[in-house]
């Protein structure tokens, strides 16, 4: 069989997409491959350059955060950030050269949600392994679980297959297909409980909640979706039966914000040690507010961690000095960093993927712009490469070369 550049193109961006989710260093061995890929279209006059506001905004973003290593007073450290956010020029410069021929979306997302899948075995053969050699359920619990990336990186991952494999089954025609389909759901949406991401659980009841009371109105009469919303309520309640942690979680949480919202210097002060995760987000929230207050056009990439580490000795905060958080919010994370005009720009890229999405009636497209939104008002989602390289190349490929199709029956490739 000849190995054409159509083929030796899609190849290659089937390797990029999707080999790093299970085995996260192959993340950039494959970019790079892809690159070489694209470089030699380019010269071949098989790829041809496309403007798009998207990519040229994910660029900018680039060049601002290089602008900011400048003046920065640990250029070591802003450098090495500068490297981890290569996404953002990487994948722009790739997908502004586009190929003349069709490239199949679902091709590219089966394979990803296969990846995806396979992670989600390991996870659990991984958690079984342990508990059969020591007896131990810790490995069934956040980042023990989930071992090779963070666990809210995961759950962004399981909660986009899960909502792709949705939106396509209406489409898919083979019965094994159809079941295999909504194993992989299932088994997807389970796996957010061992993961224990606060932000995951929040995307994915926000997604069965929408999809679920979508469906109810349109098909009956308003009683029935009543009953739904009910049912919603009680299923709730049965999760939190199951898994009695997140409602503890979430109790906690409320009374924490609460206390909090009252008079946050004394919340501060009243909680000098033994903090759980949400209560140091509210304080590194706070201090991090402080900072972006006395700096509205940012710090410098690079020396924010200085920065919060004055803040927290100022507070008495040596546990959490230790721990060396950063603010686990990408919206107060930029602002802090690069100032009011990146985040400015952040925005503007989400808002131009918004509304090409809208325009194009991509469901998909609109749903990951979503995740991003939600992940980042909890977790500081553009820091870690798993994050990063996820939704920016994602972004890059819905904006360009996967626009959303006309219907099509999704099934297995032969």
């Amino acid at each position: 069989m000849k190995l054409t550049f159509e083929k030796t193109y899609v190849y290659s961006l089937l390797f990029m997409v999707t080999l790093w989710i299970p085995i996260p260093k192959l993340s950039s061995p494959s970019i790079a491959l892809f690159g070489f890929v694209v470089i030699y279209g380019v010269w071949k006059k098989k790829l041809s350059f496309q403007w798009s506001c998207i990519l040229f905004s994910l660029f900018a973003l680039y060049v601002l955060y290089s602008l900011y290593v400048i003046p920065s007073q640990h250029i070591h450290s802003g450098l090495k950030y500068l490297e981890y956010k290569l996404s953002l020029l990487v994948f722009p410069v790739l997908f502004s050269f586009r190929p003349t021929f069709a490239i199949d979306r679902k091709k590219i997302l089966n394979a990803f949600s296969l990846a995806c899948f396979i992670l989600g075995l390991f996870y659990v053969f991984q958690s079984l392994y342990h508990f059969w050699t020591t007896g131990q359920t810790s490995y069934f619990h956040s980042s023990l679980f989930a071992s090779n990336h963070h666990p809210s990186y995961v759950a962004a991952f399981f909660s986009f297959v899960i909502y792709y494999l949705f939106i396509e089954f209406p489409r898919m025609t083979s019965k094994v297909w159809k079941t295999t389909s909504i194993g992989i759901m299932v088994f997807l949406m389970v796996l957010h409980l061992p993961l224990e991401s606060l932000s995951g659980i929040i995307v994915l009841g926000f997604l069965l909640t929408s999809v679920v009371l979508g469906w109810a109105w349109k098909n009956f009469s308003k009683w029935v979706f009543c009953s739904f919303l009910l049912g919603g309520i009680l299923s709730i309640q049965l999760l939190f039966w199951i898994k009695p942690s997140l409602q503890d979680n979430l109790s906690h949480t409320s009374t924490l914000v609460t206390r909090y919202l009252q008079s946050p210097s004394n919340f501060i002060r009243e909680h000098p040690a033994g903090m759980s995760g949400n209560q140091s987000r509210l304080v590194i929230w706070t201090i991090t507010g402080e900072i972006i207050a006395e700096h509205p056009f940012g710090v410098g990439l690079g020396d924010l961690e200085d920065e919060m580490q004055q803040k927290l000795a100022a507070l008495n905060q040596t546990e959490l000095m230790e721990k060396n958080y950063n603010p686990h919010n990408q919206f107060l994370q930029i602002f802090a960093e690069i100032g009011l005009i990146g985040i400015l720009l952040f925005i503007t890229v989400l808002f131009l993927c918004v509304r090409q999405a809208r325009k194009q009636k991509d469901a998909l497209f609109l749903f990951l712009i979503l995740s991003l939104m939600i992940n980042s008002l909890f977790e500081s989602m553009l820091q870690r490469q798993s994050g990063i390289v996820f939704y920016i190349v994602f972004i890059a490929l819905f904006a360009t070369i996967l626009p959303k199709q006309s219907v099509q029956q999704l099934e297995p490739e032969a």
